[in-house]
């Protein structure tokens, strides 16, 4: 489909289905069919308020079920969905309105998508033009539209506004063949390589782009059946995520490094009988250093539900990417590298004589139609094995950065866009080292901060 509007439309001709399952267990099944309705509805009341095509519509929506229906709404009046994080996952309501208040300003939102709890904590006092405060379940008694909006490929789909971990978020812009592009690298034969009876299962926040395009973007291109739950609801019971992989049949299901390891010390021995993992062909793992002892001990522990380390699939991607840059499919390779030569010299050579080591994992090549390199500070490229800046190229890269010349400058190169991560390819294929703006250099030498995290988290 050219558009996200056109793949919920051709999905909507189908008997496929998302499952929605809230914070507090409550779950509602989802029709494509009838998502198309809501959607439309919505749609219908956001073109009565006089938004013009393209403008700029903020999502702060806490339930899963309210969240996609605001977001299709939003995509099918033409308009651009700009998702914001729920309270819950601020952290404290001054970070959540903080950063809500950041990104309204810095989006130019024209209107804000949210519920009824969450409206009193949106602070607009101050910004003009002030957006519109509108509320998902008002909006569905309005005219549905007849159909979607026409959008071309190249119009704007999605401002994503990246996490803000070292610094205050900036908005990618990404177009309707950016997602597109993605998708389809996703769900092919060196993605996911999706067949028939595939069910994808996922708890990741829709408001992050790994939740939004990679599991609920994805099923609805499909089109697939998927099991949505709460984010709240899998980091107050991790087990919740394995049950809806077991009870749905769940083949597809990805989750940061942190979530396997949350499970197999949450989830007790005597639960692992009641759960059946064998259909779980494709067990992503990104977002986050992918550690191996992590992924093998989560294997060995679930063994006797049926899950094959085989699946794992270790993957690396950024939002600036609009979601995917590489996977590596049939299970964890790993590369041993010494650890003071590779942060020294810049180059990964294999470990020898005991030296003091560090095991990457392989995240696989770049997508078909997509380029990945390693370059130095010239930006020359660099020879196999030799550790520099993660370059990427192709039709899935961002526009830039909305109203941010300098950063869209920095990151856009000739073409290339420059991730901030270092790594090193072998064999064609990329294994991730780190930051390169989170390097501690001490005394000369360089340290990567993940490592030494992983380093304290076996401490008692």
């Amino acid at each position: 489909p050219a558009t996200v509007a056109a793949a919920l439309a051709r999905a909507a001709t189908t008997a496929f289905q998302l499952h929605c399952i809230e914070h507090d267990g409550t779950s509602a099944d989802l029709p494509y069919r009838r998502l198309y309705d809501e959607a439309r509805a919505i749609a219908g009341a956001l073109a009565a308020r006089g938004l013009s095509a393209g403008a700029h519509v903020a999502l702060v929506v806490p339930e899963v079920h309210g969240f996609i229906r605001g977001f299709f709404g939003i995509s099918l009046a033409g308009l651009v969905p700009v998702p914001l994080y729920p309270p819950a996952q601020a952290g404290d309501l001054a970070t959540f309105t903080r950063q809500a208040r950041h990104v309204l300003e810095a989006s130019r939102a024209a209107a804000v998508l949210t519920t009824a709890d969450v409206q009193p904590l949106i602070d607009c006092e101050g910004i003009a033009p002030a957006p519109a405060l509108l509320q998902v379940d008002d909006l569905l008694s309005g005219t549905p539209l007849a159909g979607p909006v026409h959008r071309e490929p190249g119009d704007v789909a999605l401002l994503q506004f990246t996490s803000g971990s070292t610094a205050l978020p900036k908005g990618v812009v990404l177009t309707h063949a950016n997602i597109g592009a993605n998708v389809a690298a996703i769900l092919g034969p060196a993605g996911l390589d999706a067949r028939a009876g595939d069910v994808a299962v996922s708890w990741l926040p829709l408001y992050h782009d790994m939740g939004l395009i990679g599991m609920l973007l994805s099923s609805v291109y499909a089109p697939a059946d998927a099991v949505l739950l709460s984010p709240v609801l899998f980091l107050k019971r991790p087990s919740a995520w394995l049950e809806a992989i077991a009870r749905y049949g769940g083949t597809v299901s990805f989750a940061p490094n942190f979530a396997y390891d949350l499970c197999r010390r949450r989830v007790k021995p005597s639960q692992l009988a009641s759960f059946d993992l064998s259909r779980w062909r494709v067990a992503g793992c990104g977002a986050e250093p992918v550690r191996p002892d992590t992924l093998a001990a989560f294997a060995e522990y679930f063994a006797p539900t049926g899950f094959r380390p085989d699946a794992f699939l270790p993957s690396y991607g950024l939002a600036e990417h609009s979601l995917a840059v590489s996977f590596a499919s049939g299970g964890v390779r790993v590369d041993v590298v010494e650890a003071d030569r590779l942060v020294r010299e810049s180059r990964a050579v294999p470990a020898s004589n005991g030296a003091p080591s560090v095991r990457l994992v392989c995240c696989g090549r770049a997508f078909p139609g997509h380029e990945v390199r390693i370059v130095d500070e010239e930006f020359r490229p660099l020879p196999e094995r030799h550790v520099g800046s993660i370059v990427a190229r192709g039709p899935s890269v961002m526009q830039g950065y909305f109203e941010a010349p300098e950063a869209t400058a920095a990151a856009l190169h000739e073409g290339w866009l420059v991730t901030g991560d270092l790594g090193y390819l072998a064999d064609g294929e990329l294994y991730v080292c780190g930051r390169t703006k989170d390097l501690i250099i001490r005394q000369g030498r360089k340290y990567h901060p993940a490592d030494l995290e992983a380093s304290l988290a076996e401490l008692d």
